[in-house]
């Protein structure tokens, strides 16, 4: 039985851990899809202008990876919102880490919001005993959280997604991802996603995502705030790459679910004016 000193140690360190966390998130997204000989190609070209973010750096593999429970409603919401375009769109998800096969003590439940390519992400930090929590009661309850104030203003908005629109876990989804921050611009961030899998299931930490998604082919997200380095628009030029919208969620569903309600013929793939590539992005939401 831990004594009264160790448990405040704990709940010290919980703390500290936390405002270390990133739980808010502004910036820029765009997507490129790789064959994997431009994916080794371009990660050869970047290595003189970024390097490994600090948890891949620590794990034995060079790389992490990400595990993701989505929400949605029965008819399928926010994958609707996708498909038909929606300019202001949101994801639910609740989010895990696996370094060198093991999962990571951090659980995030996080509420992405979209508007075109600016994204806005907001997140809870959660222990494993409050995700318990949560699923078992599909609701925050009386959980207590370090940053109370904002937490707060996450889990009303959930409730009220909830309510209106039945929410409920929907798809399991899990990848790879080489992420590269700028060495200089700190703002800058690029991740290499690939290897994607997904399953049908209720449990963050379910094994065995056996239904590929995308096997052949990898996934460049540049993330930015301001202009985007010239190196990359270098890169971009070069390898005539187009912006793609794809979305990991949209594509699992379709992998997994055989529902006269989605259409798994449909893609996301558009072009990008050039010269967005060039301009300056300032912070607009």
């Amino acid at each position: 039985m831990p004594t009264k000193r160790q448990l405040d140690c704990g709940r010290v360190f919980r703390n500290a851990r936390m405002k270390e966390t990133k739980l808010h998130f502004q910036r820029f997204e765009f997507k490129y899809l790789l064959s994997f000989d431009e994916f080794n190609q371009i990660r050869k070209r970047l290595r003189q202008y970024v390097s490994l973010d600090g948890f891949a750096r620590d794990s034995n593999k060079g790389f992490y990876e990400v595990i993701s429970l989505y929400y949605d409603s029965p008819k399928f919401y926010y994958y609707y919102e996708k498909i038909d375009g929606a300019v202001r769109r949101k994801k639910i998800r609740l989010r895990a880490y696996k370094k060198d096969d093991l999962f990571a003590g951090n659980i995030f439940f996080e509420i992405k919001r979209k508007h075109d390519a600016i994204i806005l992400k907001d997140r809870i930090l959660m222990d494993k005993e409050q995700y318990n929590n949560f699923i078992k009661n599909e609701s925050f309850g009386n959980i207590d959280f370090a940053n109370k104030k904002d937490a707060q203003n996450i889990i009303e908005e959930y409730d009220q997604e909830r309510f209106t629109k039945c929410l409920e876990p929907k798809i399991l989804v899990g990848y790879i991802r080489e992420p590269y921050i700028g060495t200089y611009n700190k703002n800058f961030r690029i991740t290499f996603d690939y290897n994607i899998r997904a399953k049908i299931s209720e449990n963050l930490f379910e094994h065995d995502l056996d239904t590929q998604v995308l096997s052949d082919g990898v996934i460049m997200e540049i993330k930015f705030n301001g202009r985007l380095p010239y190196y990359i628009k270098e890169i971009i030029d070069q390898y005539n790459l187009e912006r793609i919208a794809y979305s990991k969620y949209c594509h699992s569903i379709e992998a997994c679910y055989s529902l006269p309600e989605i259409n798994a013929s449909r893609n996301y793939f558009f072009n990008i004016d050039k010269q967005l590539l060039t301009q300056q992005y300032e912070r607009i939401i």
